[in-house]
Formats: structure tokens, sequence, C-alpha cells
């Protein structure tokens, strides 16, 4: 028993290692992709001397330890952001491994899932950063849900948001109307609230990025769990944005990491989640056939 306690305590605390690795990956992602810069090359330098930063100081959340948050070269404090990301990405990799176990689902069904965590976070701190979502990220989400409903079709069923399509003898193509179905339904609730917003404050009252990264939540959990975003997100916003407004009066507040907070904790109660909408659907069903 100590030994399997053992065992798994490491396996856990390397997945969250390898989580902090695609963090600081998602860091680059973060600052060039607004910038059009290449992922690739150039290296990573520092923003003030421009020195090519060291292997050992690219150590994901080690090296800015040792380092104690600044460059090496110029003394340049380095932004506490990058190790954030890191350890918000060590994080969400180790509860999603701890939610749905590999020994209970497939290695690609991970594999689904732990990207879209990543397109959520480096939308959220863009947005944080910019007020923006870059459509690099948004575009990608919405191409790559349908394509993984397709891979791995099971990914929608688990959310219960494939029986719409049930009728459909092929899995593979119900799924992929569920993915589908999900991008309309996420997109559409966030676009009838940017015009109703508009119509009532005659401004805009929310971008078409968070349109679009609603999409994208849609089409990965489907059009049930797009619905319990929808409705989480303004919650979570107002535990940030009361105080905010006190205290800073700024009016600007990002949409994004709300929504994608949100659509991560419905990712992790799935069923929870699910419930709750299916409870309304039969409520009304109930009075529609009554």
């Amino acid at each position: 028993m100590e030994q399997s306690n053992l065992e798994n305590a490491i396996i856990q605390l390397w997945i969250f290692v390898l989580g902090t690795v695609i963090g600081s990956f998602l860091n680059v992602c973060i600052y060039r992709i607004p910038e059009r810069v290449s992922l690739l090359r150039p290296r990573s330098s520092c923003v003030r001397c421009n020195e090519a930063i060291a292997w050992y100081d690219n150590i994901p959340v080690v090296s800015f330890l040792i380092l104690k948050g600044r460059c090496r070269y110029c003394n340049h404090k380095i932004s506490i952001g990058y190790p954030v990301v890191e350890v918000i990405t060590g994080i969400a990799f180790w509860l999603l491994f701890r939610y749905f176990p590999l020994r209970d689902t497939s290695f690609l069904f991970c594999c689904i899932y732990l990207t879209f965590c990543c397109l959520l976070i480096v939308c959220s701190f863009v947005d944080l950063k910019l007020h923006i979502i870059p459509n690099e990220v948004s575009y990608t989400g919405l191409v790559l849900a349908p394509l993984a409903s397709l891979v791995y079709p099971d990914f929608l069923v688990l959310s219960g948001s494939a029986w719409v399509f049930n009728v459909i003898g092929n899995q593979r193509i119900h799924s992929f109307l569920a993915s589908l179905l999900g991008i309309l339904v996420g997109g559409g609730l966030i676009y009838l609230c940017a015009l109703i917003g508009k119509v009532v404050l005659k401004k805009d009252a929310m971008g078409f990025g968070d349109v679009k990264l609603m999409g994208v939540i849609g089409g990965f959990l489907g059009w049930k769990l797009s619905i319990t975003t929808f409705f989480l997100a303004p919650f979570l916003g107002l535990l940030f944005a009361i105080p905010k407004l006190i205290f800073n009066k700024e009016r600007m507040i990002p949409y994004g990491p709300f929504l994608s907070l949100a659509a991560f904790i419905c990712l992790l109660y799935i069923d929870v989640c699910s419930g709750i909408i299916d409870n309304y659907v039969d409520i009304f069903l109930y009075f529609f056939n009554h």
C-alpha cells in the first residue's frame, strides 16, 4: 500500500512538472503570438539587454527563484507572470489527470483536453495583458474541436452533448455535429449578450474575441457545458470586478479569463454541470408536453 501511494505521488509530481514545462512554452505563445513573432526563432532573450537566455536559466519556476526574479546579465526585473503561467499550467495538468485518471480514460482523451486547457491559458493571459483574444488561438481551437470529435468521439459523449444526434448511426458523425452545435450555442449565447449590451449601453459591451472563445469552449465541451460556462463566468467575474471597480475605478475588465476558468470548472465537474442542464431540459419538456 505504501509503495502504491509513493508511486502515485511520483506520477502526480511528474505530471505537475510536465505541466510547468508546457507552461514555459505557453509563455512564449503569450508573448509572441500578439507580436506576430515566430514561436521557434529566435531564442528567448531578456527584453532589456537582449542577451539570450541559457537553458539553465530557463528551467520552469526553479530558474526564476534562483535568479530572484532578475536577469542574470543586466539585473532587469523578470515579470512574475512567467512563473505564474507555469504553475497554473502545472496545476491544470495535475487536476485533469486527477479527475480523469489514465486508467479510466485513454491517453488521447487526456491530450485533447490538455490542449483545450492550454488554449484557454494562452487566451486568458493575452486578454489580461492586452485586452484581446488572438485569432490565431481561437481559430485553432475552432478547427481542432470538430477534428478531435472525429478522431476521438467519446470525449463529447462524456459531457452528454452528443445525444441530440443519436439518431445518426455513425458515432463519429454525431459527435462531430455535436461539436459544431456546441460552437454555435456557445458563440451564439455570447453574441446575443453582446447585441443586447450594445442596445442597452449604446456601446460595445463585449468584444468579438469572447464570442470566438465561447465557440471554442462549446466545440470542446458541447452545448450543455457551454451553457453552464455562460452562466458561471459572470459570477466569477463579479468576484474580481467589484473590488477592482471600487478601489481602482477601472472599467475595462477582460472577460476571457473568467470564461476560461468557468469552462475549466465545468470540465472538472462534467456530471454535475450536465445534470443541471438535464434537469432544466426535463422541466421544459414536462411543461411543453402538458
